[in-house]
């Protein structure tokens, strides 16, 4: 029989299709692989539990919304005692593993058991510092957003300093180990807790690294990842083929549309590309609270026959397929980009921001060109090189693949993970 290992997953893994539960998932999927049984826990719209091709899910109900790290304080409880329930069940030694500070959940559960002398270890992965994304949203706001947005962004601020810090200095100075995968990402834990956190760097890899390589056809209803709704048909996705001008190279940016994504500054690097007669198509994938006002933005601008925004779609992957270039015009990630990975295992040509670890995972001039976040001429320029010189576009292509290959691929992934739970004693 596996063994079980228990995922505090705090959004649902089933429904959530940002970068968090791709990397939740694709923890699951390397754990089946290496024999486990993977039990995820989140919390959701009642109490039952749901069989899913990369685990158990065990959703807990909640009355507080939204589902997001913001709400740690009272969804926490909810989850512990989920996790007490479930632990009761399965022998000793236990692993739980969480994500961020939503994963505090199982410091509560991992504590109260301890005490009774159960054999838990915690570990948990951390893509940033709470505040340190908190003041990134808050600082990309600005006028195109409006001020009910910065209001909200500044609230949200206030909460993080009043609140969320102390619960994650209290997970990650918890924790057994608590899992980076960027030195970047280590320097800004280090700068706020000190040694009082143990840390370690390890590989990291999206789901569809395990669901998808790039010779593939695009998802069908069967395959469609996460147990989410159909993927887009096989072929050209719903609304490329009505981009102009036709046969344009196409560019693909995956991105939740929040303050801190820059997408702002990507719609105004391609209106300058527009304005010099730089042929290109857009596609801008991805929902959030600021799709409406990037909508009338990008109208403002004169985009419209040239640019389509996607809003949520079920599979991202599709549209990456079709690029030829991958953006990322993110102020601030806090660790690294999902979508960047993604982008590498299709083979698209990466222009992004110079920011946080990106430079980890891609070098300039070599796997991608890097620019300066927020700087919308800087991006036109680099997004020019690469629309209008089909040797430089095609090097970068080859580069993205081979790079996936080296550094982020399913085994790579899942060898790192096997090393880390052996050490623990799993």
């Amino acid at each position: 029989m596996a063994k079980e290992i228990v995922f505090i997953a705090g959004k649902d893994p089933l429904v959530e299709m940002g970068g968090h539960s791709s990397y939740v998932r694709a923890h699951a999927r390397a754990a089946m692989r290496l024999g486990f049984e993977p039990h995820l826990l989140c919390v959701s719209r009642k109490t039952e539990i749901v069989q899913s091709d990369f685990g158990l899910i065990h959703r807990v109900a909640t009355p507080f919304r939204p589902f997001r790290p913001l709400m740690t304080p009272f969804h926490s409880p909810l989850m512990s005692v989920a996790a007490e329930r479930f632990l009761a069940t399965i022998s000793d030694p236990v692993l739980i593993h969480g994500f961020g500070v939503g994963g505090y959940a199982g410091l509560i559960v991992a504590r109260k058991l301890r005490r009774r002398g159960r054999k838990i270890s915690l570990i948990v992965n951390a893509y940033t510092t709470v505040e340190h994304e908190a003041r990134g949203k808050l600082n990309g706001v600005n006028s195109n957003h409006g001020f009910s947005r910065r209001f909200q962004h500044l609230i949200e601020y206030g909460w993080t300093i009043a609140c969320l810090n102390h619960y994650e200095r209290r997970l990650y100075g918890g924790s057994q180990l608590v899992i980076t995968n960027y030195a970047s990402v280590a320097r800004l834990l280090g700068a706020r807790y000190g040694a009082s956190v143990g840390m370690r760097q390890t590989p990291y890899a999206s789901e569809m690294a395990f669901l998808r390589d790039r010779s593939e056809r695009p998802a069908t209803a069967v395959e469609s990842p996460a147990g989410l709704p159909a993927g887009l048909p096989a072929g050209l996705p719903v609304g490329l083929e009505a981009l102009k001008p036709a046969g344009a190279p196409l560019l693909v940016a995956v991105s939740r549309q929040d303050p801190r994504k820059g997408v702002d500054v990507l719609l105004r690097a391609l209106a300058e590309l527009q304005s010099r007669g730089v042929a290109f198509r857009a596609c801008i994938v991805g929902g959030g609270l600021l799709f409406e006002a990037h909508q009338r933005l990008a109208g403002r601008l004169g985009l419209g026959a040239s640019v389509m925004l996607t809003g949520r779609v079920p599979d991202s992957y599709n549209y990456l397929q079709q690029a030829d270039a991958f953006v990322l015009p993110s102020l601030q990630e806090g660790s690294g980009s999902v979508s960047l990975l993604e982008a590498l295992q299709a083979g698209a040509a990466v222009v992004a921001s110079n920011i946080d670890g990106i430079s980890e995972d891609v070098t300039d001039g070599e796997s991608a060109l890097l620019v300066e976040p927020g700087d919308a001429a800087a991006l036109s320029h680099a997004l020019e090189r690469v629309l209008t010189d089909a040797e430089l576009r095609g090097r970068l292509q080859r580069r993205a693949r081979e790079t996936f290959v080296e550094k982020f691929s399913a085994e790579t992934f899942t060898n790192a993970l096997r090393d880390l739970y052996a050490e623990l004693g799993f």
